[in-house]
């Protein structure tokens, strides 16, 4: 007898180019960008780390904007509508 696992619904907001671009990179893989997702998140959680190479660590949100300018307030806005929600 096969148990269903529960699972839970995971949003992350981001760059409409960023998605579309990364859905055409795992279509080529033969996934979904949801399956892209889930393996991400699998793996984070069974190997206790984030698996990629990342030089410095984000500690913070404006670590971010500093490596990315431009994204600048683009996190800011986003998370100004979770706080006010």
């Amino acid at each position: 007898m096969t148990t269903k696992q529960k699972t839970v619904q995971v949003a992350a907001r981001v760059p409409v180019e960023i998605k579309e671009q990364a859905s055409v990179v795992a279509g080529e893989y033969g996934l979904g960008l949801g399956d892209a997702v889930r393996m991400f998140v699998t793996r984070i959680a069974k190997e206790k780390r984030i698996p990629l190479d990342i030089s410095v660590p984000l500690a913070s949100i404006s670590n971010f904007d500093q490596a990315h300018p431009e994204y600048q307030n683009y996190i800011d806005t986003i998370a100004e509508g979770y706080l006010y929600e």
